[in-house]
């Protein structure tokens, strides 16, 4: 694909100026898909891998299938496993997928916990990174969260545009994509990530062979957004890693 006539003209053009020259700092991406579902294994992965990219997907530990499940909206651990030998972190979005608010106190234990065990099992490899299910969290569930995991990411702050040089670990802010936005606006920000020296963190949820619904996108939205970002990782406008590894880079920097 020629990815070029994705780009707003004025950012073509500060984008070209910014090669030529040699000059700005190089933008930090990162791509999260939420909730394992079977269209982020189906389409999210296939398109991830054709275009050489990596991300983190959180899991619903409690709601994975050790074998495919007729009409089951969740992936199973063999494909979860296929996210992680492909290179994508696995994260924990709670058990069973419950809002954590105004759970009892041991139930609120259970979400947060149970996944470790359970993706370390499976997986080999203990998450690091949580999302609150539905977004939805408050000081004393962020504080247990935290008891357990190096990271927390949520739907808001920033708006995704996370500064790099003052990144929290306990709220770290995600861009929803959605089927309201373009292709050309989400490799806008990957370029104004590069621009502003920040973290840019995508969250997408659901994937459409058809026209999608909401908190969906398309395959074909999908298809161009991964290949913006392949274009600019390629050209050293941005550098696209795991929330785990965009963590410790932006801790790393001086």
């Amino acid at each position: 694909m020629t990815f070029a006539p994705l780009l707003p003209a004025r950012l073509a053009l500060g984008l070209s100026a910014t090669l030529a020259a040699g000059e700005g700092s190089k933008g930090l991406v990162s791509i999260t898909f939420d909730d394992a579902s079977r269209a982020q294994f189906d389409h999210g992965l296939r398109l991830a891998k054709a275009h050489g990219l990596v991300g983190t997907i959180f899991v619903p530990a409690g709601l994975i299938a050790d074998v495919p499940v007729p009409d089951s909206w969740t992936m199973t651990w063999e494909e979860v496993r296929a996210f992680h030998a492909a290179g994508w972190e696995i994260g924990a979005h709670g058990q069973q997928h419950e809002r954590l608010p105004g759970l009892a106190p041991e139930r609120i234990a259970a979400e947060i916990t149970e996944p470790l065990a359970a993706i370390s099992r499976e997986v080999g490899e203990a998450p690091v990174s949580f999302s609150s299910p539905f977004g939805a969290f408050t000081d004393e569930t962020l504080d247990r969260i935290m008891a357990s995991y190096r990271a927390h990411l949520s739907w808001e702050g920033h708006g995704g545009r996370n500064p790099r040089d003052a990144i929290d670990p306990r709220f770290i802010g995600r861009l929803e994509v959605l089927n309201s936005m373009t292709a050309a606006e989400v490799c806008g920000e990957m370029v104004a990530s590069a621009r502003d020296g920040t973290w840019l963190v995508l969250l997408f949820h659901g994937i459409s062979d058809g026209p999608p619904g909401d908190y969906e996108v398309s395959a074909a939205m999908m298809d161009e957004i991964f290949s913006c970002a392949a274009f600019l990782q390629a050209r050293d406008v941005i550098e696209v890693k795991t929330v785990r590894d965009a963590l410790l880079a932006t801790q790393a920097a001086p």
